[in-house]
């Protein structure tokens, strides 16, 4: 929401949002928010993703939380784009469209004519905004991946955030990376809106989950590009500093201390 409590700053843009699971449909669904129009395009058997609270380990509930979290405002149509009346329908919103969004992997887009250029020509002033797991070029640009593999693993931040040195690496709950990796895309949109208000064409933008993976990790990140020697993660009892560590109470729960100036903040309070 902004200050003066206006939802509706992108009422009249239209979105079509040809994408699957969460990270790419998360930019849809914050035009939704701020007012676009945004139709949901699935197979006709629908995105897989509605399934995915059928897993065992998340979270029992008859609503479908996971869908309406990352799917709400959106308009449904089911089209099958491998056939030529889907085809049609498809080249018919995206004549009216301003916003095109995918992450289908490279190969699919050729195969069904999604790529910028082929959704280019039947709209110049549309924004091409694709999400891929590694890149839109390079050797690893066709391989697909999720947020666990892309963003949480090959960035690093698997091992990392371990708590324990010793022990596994830490897993990540779903949507860790897809839905920060949205608002990335969503930022992406926004300026092309803004620069085709100037210029009157479109353009294409993309993301991918590695390069906002590396972003979150870009402390370590950078410091491995600067030639540091990364060291190993310290346990909990080997903190240098006891007021910016995690403690445990007497009825299980923790809590954390994060004082960095311990002679400020502690010392003067004694």
């Amino acid at each position: 929401m902004s200050d003066t409590g206006n939802s509706a700053v992108l009422s009249g843009i239209r979105v079509l949002d040809v994408a699957s699971y969460i990270a790419a449909p998360v930019a849809a669904t914050l035009m939704a928010d701020y007012g676009a129009d945004v139709i949901k395009v699935e197979a006709p058997k629908g995105d897989a993703y509605r399934h995915l609270n059928n897993n065992p380990g998340l979270p029992e509930t008859d609503a479908a939380f996971h869908w309406h979290v990352t799917n709400r405002n959106k308009r449904g149509l089911a089209l099958d784009l491998t056939s030529a009346a889907g085809r049609q329908v498809l080249e018919r919103l995206v004549a009216g469209t301003d916003v095109f969004i995918t992450n289908f992997p490279l190969g699919a887009r050729k195969r069904l004519q999604l790529n910028y250029a082929d959704i280019q020509a039947l709209n110049p002033k549309l924004i091409y905004a694709s999400l891929s797991a590694y890149g839109e070029s390079g050797d690893e640009a066709p391989n697909p991946g999720f947020d666990s593999t892309a963003y949480w693993a090959r960035s690093g931040l698997m091992d990392m955030v371990r708590p324990d040195p010793d022990g596994g690496p830490a897993r990540s709950m779903p949507g860790q990376g897809d839905h920060p990796t949205g608002v990335a895309l969503f930022g992406a949109i926004m300026l092309a809106l803004f620069d085709r208000q100037r210029t009157g064409v479109g353009q294409h933008v993309h993301t991918s989950l590695m390069a906002n993976g590396l972003w979150a990790n870009a402390f370590a990140a950078q410091a491995a590009l600067s030639g540091a020697q990364m060291p190993r993660r310290p346990k909990r009892e080997d903190m240098p500093n006891a007021l910016t560590n995690h403690y445990q109470c007497a009825d299980q729960r923790w809590f954390i201390l994060t004082l960095l100036n311990q002679d400020r903040d502690w010392m003067n309070q004694r």
